[in-house]
């Protein structure tokens, strides 16, 4: 099986987040914790939403992983949106 993205779908696969939690750095061991963060703002939930939407279409399960590393340029998280079919 191969990693499929959203690339294939006709919507902007860059999604982007304010901040993912736990932050690098925290004095917390991740698997330690019971829960993980994701904040956006308003226009970053209505994309990710629309990603979502369209993949849920033809995907039956769908993976959604953010990356805890900033981006230097504006410090926002990626977020990729896949399926392993």
């Amino acid at each position: 099986m191969r990693r499929k993205s959203a690339r294939q779908f006709d919507v902007d696969p860059n999604i982007r987040a304010i901040k993912v939690y736990p932050v690098i750095g925290s004095n917390r061991s991740v698997s330690d914790l019971k829960t993980i963060g994701i904040k956006l703002t308003r226009e970053q939930a209505i994309h990710l939403a629309q990603v979502l939407l369209a993949v849920a279409n033809k995907w039956d399960d769908i993976d959604i992983t953010a990356y805890r590393e900033p981006r230097q340029s504006d410090f926002t998280h990626h977020i990729t949106v896949t399926s392993l079919e």
